[in-house]
């Protein structure tokens, strides 16, 4: 079964790690629904994660108050006595293999084109475990981008906490000219699905589109591993429209989630 990050147990231990509450809801027709509990109120990001047809009963008693749909279930949510609060975001979900041609043949042309050109640039690529030491500048230079480009991103205590319980399971992809990087990217992986958590570029990374052939490598060597679909997080062609291109331009498909959800009655 493909779960989300948010719905996976590894997440569930690590949130738990660094002092939130989460629990998990047995719903009929579902894997184990994990629900955060913020100022006394249950929320299930991401989830339910159906196994058959969504059911508005089931729902209905499972005493969730706030629900962040993965999608497919609308109609089951109103009938549940559930009302949507927020629109959908958009995912990008990239299916992996462990052939280059069949990952070549997904991509848009012009991002096979970079993606081939940067192949022949004069970097290398290592793929390590996170270690909180050596990789503390990398999640340095994201506070700073973060603050520069004026976003948010899941708490790097929780990256910590992640690798603490699955040390196999967070990676780092580093580009680097001699011993200096320029670009590296952190993945999550959880069962047969992985994210694309957190990436850094430098000037030369980008002029070298070091992340294309970073991306692609880590996918095989992901699919090797079992995991057989990369989430590559929401889709924002509005205010991160080359990010969007990027995300997509590799052969990824946009998926539309379910949008949030409060009970009323």
């Amino acid at each position: 079964m493909i779960l989300p990050l948010q719905q996976h147990p590894h997440y569930r231990q690590a949130l738990r790690r660094v002092g939130a509450t989460v629990t998990t809801a047995d719903i009929p027709g579902a894997a184990p629904v994990q629900v955060i509990k913020r100022f006394g109120i249950a929320f299930a990001p991401r989830g339910p994660i159906w196994t058959a047809p969504p059911d508005a009963h089931a729902l209905r008693t499972a005493h969730l108050r706030l629900i962040n749909s993965n999608g497919g279930d609308r109609q089951a949510l109103r009938k549940a006595g559930y009302r949507q609060i927020m629109t959908p975001a958009t995912v990008a979900e990239l299916a992996l293999s462990t052939d280059q041609d069949v990952m070549a043949a997904q991509m848009h042309g012009k991002w096979r084109n970079i993606w081939r050109g940067a192949q022949k640039q004069p970097f290398n690529i290592k793929s390590t475990p996170f270690d909180a030491l050596v990789h503390q500048w990398l999640l340095d230079a994201d506070l700073l981008q973060q603050r520069e480009k004026r976003f948010r991103a899941l708490p790097h205590s929780i990256i910590k906490a992640y690798a603490d319980i699955a040390p196999d399971d967070v990676s780092v992809w580093t580009a680097a000219r001699g011993n200096t990087p320029i670009a590296a990217m952190l993945f999550l992986r959880h069962g047969g699905c992985a994210t694309y958590h957190l990436g850094w570029t430098n000037a030369l990374g980008r002029q070298s589109r070091a992340h294309h052939r970073i991306l692609i490598a880590a996918s095989m060597s992901l699919a090797r591993s079992g995991v057989r679909q990369l989430d590559l997080g929401s889709v924002d062609t509005y205010h991160a429209p080359g990010l969007a291109r990027f995300k997509l331009g590799c052969g990824a498909t946009a998926r539309q989630l379910g949008g949030s959800w409060l009970k009323i009655f």
